[in-house]
Formats: structure tokens, sequence, C-alpha cells
């Protein structure tokens, strides 16, 4: 087989030996569903899902991807894409420190909605292995992601599968800035 003869995302031969395509990290969005529609006629569903490495690099990138998303397909103000963006990378930060990655090494971010809800949930393998002793400190390090989730999303909760992986998620109220055309 000749290197010219392979087609985008297969393994390539080149002088008998195998080599691996090195596919490319990208962070493209794509285009919003249902382009025509304004966000407050979208159906509610998927708006997207990205695996990141489950290292501390994934909070950076979950932040971008959190803002980019929610803010392209959405458009709420900027108030309240930095708290989705604050809640995040505090979900992110929890998972790559204090759980075990899934099974390919990575945790996965989804972003749903549903009128005026926008559903973040992030899924690891589970907690790691071992006791937590809580802190005798009256403002311990740990912990302070959780209460901002409290203080800011409407609602938060924990689910686990019969295989080990973990889902923490939070919901917010979403209310859009961009105007409608249909109005004018």
């Amino acid at each position: 087989m000749d290197a010219l003869d392979t087609w985008p995302g297969s393994p390539a031969f080149l002088a008998g030996s195998y080599v691996e395509p090195s596919p490319e990290p990208s962070l493209e969005l794509g285009p919003p569903p249902d382009l025509g529609k304004t966000a407050s006629t979208r159906s509610a569903g998927v708006l997207g899902e990205i695996d990141l490495a489950a290292t501390p690099a994934a909070v950076r990138l979950a932040r971008s991807y959190i803002r980019e998303l929610v803010g392209e397909c959405l458009g709420p103000g900027p108030d309240i894409l930095d708290d989705l963006e604050l809640l995040t990378s505090e979900c992110v930060t929890n998972s790559v420190t204090h759980a075990r990655p899934r099974r390919n090494g990575t945790v996965m971010l989804s972003v749903l909605h549903s009128g005026r809800t926008v559903r973040v949930e992030v899924t690891d393998g589970g907690p790691r292995t071992g006791v937590r002793h809580p802190s005798e400190d009256p403002l311990p390090i740990d912990g302070r992601g959780l209460r901002l989730i409290e203080a800011i999303a409407i609602d938060h909760g924990r689910n686990r599968d019969t295989a080990g992986s973990a889902t923490f998620w939070f919901e917010m109220a979403i209310t859009g800035d961009r105007p409608d055309p249909a109005l004018g």
C-alpha cells in the first residue's frame, strides 16, 4: 500500500513500517444547532461534549469550551458566562484532582440545555481509593468549589453508574441577550 492510497484517519504504511496518524487536537465547536432558530425557540438537547485529558490543563480548556459554546449557541450575558466558566472550572478541577480518569485517561465535559436552563456534566472514573480525613481548619482549602456551586447554581448533584464512573452536574438559569430577529 502506498501512503498516497490512504484516506484521512486511516493508518499509513511507509517503507514497510506502520505509522499511526497523528490527529490534531481541536476545540472547534461546529455550527450551533438549528441556526435558523433563536435561542429561545431551539429544542432541548446536547449543545456539546468534549473529552479532556485528566490533567490540570483540562481546566483551562474546559473554561474556554464552555464560554465559547454557550456564548455562541445561547447568547447569555457576560455575568452568566463568567459564572458558568467558574463553576465548570471547579467541577473539572475536582475531577482531575480527586477522582480517577475514565478508562481512556480523560474526563468528559457535556453541556445540555432545556428552555432557559443549561446543565453542565463532568464525568470521570469515580473516586480514588483511600480515605479522606476531614480538616479541622475553620477555613479549609477543600470544599470551597462545592460551596460556590451551591450558591450560584439552581441545582446540582452526582450520579454513579454500575461501571464505577461518576458524573457531577449543575444547572444554571440562562437568559439570552441576543435580540429576537422575528421582533424586528
